[in-house]
């Protein structure tokens, strides 16, 4: 298992698709600090948006972009999708998955590392991401107040986009060992937070819908504060979903007749 993730980072940071990933991404950043403004990703709330055009203009310091660049975060789902198909829809996406198994890995085994690397390349997309903002910001309007409650606030904010971008991804990962199709992977992914948002805005009584909402979740992480009872409902549908998923993908793959 710990040689083929390291086969699979290997592969992956001598490919050039995440060197072209990254630079999208700067891109993305120069744009946002050098206009001052955040963008507007389709299915935000009305509370988000308002908290994104209260940012637009100003003075734009490390610390005050980096908190106003937390509302645009689930961009990420898309900057992370080609990251997705590069390391756990790779052998997928060549056809060539029977032979890691027929060399004596298990399904089990397989299905784990696969996982694993992704996750920790998903968090190196978020550290590089808010790196590319504060520096960015920093070396071009200056750095700000720095203190202790910014990296708190900011530790916090990561950690529940990083929980909800894993959501959003494992039903990506159910699809993919449902279907063995990339595509159906990447459609997967971009189609739920949509119809998770528009049910969410027509049946607005039904709470739980609104529990699945991972990507508003995502962009509104800085500026909601939860309580207790609310971010313990948050974490059970995060996690329980990203159980779910994972363990039905599990057993789909580990019965399938390759």
């Amino acid at each position: 298992m710990l040689n083929m993730a390291r086969a699979d980072f290997y592969r992956l940071f001598r490919s050039k698709g995440l060197y072209i990933t990254e630079v999208v991404l700067i891109f993305i950043v120069l744009i946002s600090i050098f206009n001052k403004t955040v963008g507007l990703i389709l299915g935000n709330s009305g509370s988000l948006s308002t908290f994104q055009a209260a940012n637009n203009g100003h003075y734009w310091n490390a610390v005050h972009a980096t908190n106003a660049m937390t509302s645009m975060t689930s961009l990420l789902i898309y900057i992370i999708l080609p990251l997705f198909i590069m390391t756990i829809g790779f052998e997928f996406s060549r056809k060539i998955y029977k032979n890691p198994l027929s060399s004596g890995m298990t399904r089990l085994n397989y299905f784990i590392s696969k996982y694993c690397v992704f996750i920790v390349i998903t968090i190196l997309q978020f550290i590089f991401y808010y790196a590319a903002i504060f520096l960015i910001a920093g070396f071009k309007n200056g750095f700000g107040h720095i203190n202790g409650h910014f990296f708190t606030k900011l530790f916090e904010t990561v950690g529940t986009q990083i929980l909800e971008v894993s959501a959003i991804f494992s039903i990506a990962v159910l699809a993919l060992y449902l279907t063995f199709s990339t595509i159906a992977s990447v459609i997967t992914t971009i189609i739920f937070p949509v119809c998770i948002s528009v049910l969410g805005a027509v049946f607005e009584k039904q709470h739980w819908l609104q529990n699945l909402n991972f990507q508003n979740r995502i962009d509104s992480a800085y500026y909601t504060n939860y309580s207790t009872a609310h971010l313990h409902t948050m974490l059970t549908y995060s996690f329980g979903f990203i159980f779910v998923c994972l363990l039905l993908a599990y057993l789909t793959f580990r019965k399938r007749d390759l």
